[in-house]
């Protein structure tokens, strides 16, 4: 899709839903991060083409070491694929020391991947390995999680969160409900993941096919960026309600006019991700990074 045909799909959605046209320079910024967001999903896909050619090759995990690359690789327990996704949700991609944390928590030294069955058989050895690699040097979290404090120890630490996933890892690997917002719940409770982390785990699981259906929904209710970008859509829109409720009927309605009129993969994820950076700055588009 092309910057004009999504602003074309703006533009439509704004006249049906709001009967309004809004400004140029501001439809061209958030046509410009809707973009970008459909391409943050479409990635995905070239990380599972890489997953199947590392399998087939039997390269050695160390090779896709990208966490999103890995949890694709068949050749892996559904166990294993799911603890990468939450090592990577937990300390994210810096743009300084990229996945160095990550690559710390999953792989030995020997670049061998550590097996969820193998940490579960002797759980306090793989803690020790992690206190006694100076974990937390010459890295940092990723913007999303720049607010995690830098711990192995204590209840805001990285061993109670991991000590915890592992104890419910049946939650996130064998589903009774996979239902995103099920699961979404359940990710919420992880200690230290707020309400960004539980989406952004449970949004992996599903785009790296781990057995997550779409969202149905947008998530903007507890979110001050997409509701701030439909206060500003309302307020540009002239329209006299303007409170919480309105703002989450609005997402709604766009969330079920893109679905009904666009093919769109995680359409809800799409949409919540392109206003949220949108309102950030909405006459100057900048490219934004996890």
């Amino acid at each position: 899709m092309t910057v004009n045909s999504i602003q074309i799909l703006w533009t439509e959605a704004f006249k049906e839903i709001l009967e309004f046209e809004m400004d140029e320079k501001p439809l061209i910024v958030l046509s410009k991060q809707t973009i970008d967001s459909i391409r943050r999903i479409k990635i995905y896909e070239t990380y599972l083409e890489k997953a199947r050619q590392a399998d087939q090759k039997s390269l050695p995990y160390y090779i896709t070491n990208n966490p999103f690359i890995l949890s694709q690789r068949d050749s892996l327990s559904i166990q294993t694929r799911v603890w990468i996704v939450y090592l990577a949700t937990y300390f994210g991609k810096s743009l300084k020391s990229k996945w160095l944390l990550f690559i710390r928590s999953a792989f030995r030294k020997d670049r061998s991947l550590f097996l969820v069955e193998e940490i579960m058989e002797d759980r306090n050895s793989y803690f020790d390995y992690l206190r006694n690699i100076n974990f937390f040097d010459s890295s940092s979290y990723s913007n999303h999680r720049k607010f995690t404090k830098k711990s192995l120890e204590g209840t805001k630490g990285f061993l109670h969160s991991a000590d915890y996933f592992l104890n419910h890892i049946g939650y996130f690997a064998f589903f009774t409900d996979p239902n995103f917002h099920s699961v979404y719940t359940k990710a919420y409770r992880i200690p230290n993941f707020g309400r960004m982390a539980a989406f952004d785990f449970t949004s992996s699981l599903c785009k790296c096919g781990l057995g997550v259906k779409e969202p149905q929904s947008l998530y903007s209710s507890h979110s001050t960026g997409p509701l701030s970008a439909l206060k500003s859509i309302l307020s540009l829109a002239g329209s006299p309600k303007n409170e919480k409720s309105d703002q989450i009927e609005l997402g709604e309605n766009l969330l079920l006019w893109f679905e009904q009129n666009t093919n769109i993969r995680m359409c809800a994820q799409v949409i919540e991700d392109a206003i949220c950076n949108w309102q950030k700055n909405t006459e100057v588009y900048k490219r934004y990074f996890g």
